[in-house]
């Protein structure tokens, strides 16, 4: 049994709350060393991450940012 798998089940990292907490957080210090305004901060993560999900599900990037 793999780590990962043991550690917590069957999703994979991504689907976690863990994974998208971490994964958030680190778009949030990302985005603010890039000089993104926080109004934007939100914004950003979610299109991230909702890019991130759909390529790593469709094994392909989607048009889904609204930037």
């Amino acid at each position: 049994m793999s780590f990962n798998k043991a550690v917590m089940g069957e999703k994979p990292f991504a689907q976690t709350e863990v994974g998208n907490t971490f994964l958030r957080h680190a778009l949030i210090i990302w985005a603010r060393e890039q000089g993104v305004a926080e109004a934007n901060l939100s914004a950003i993560t979610r299109d991230v991450l909702d890019f991130a999900q759909a390529t790593v599900r469709d094994s392909g990037p989607r048009a889904i940012l609204s930037a």
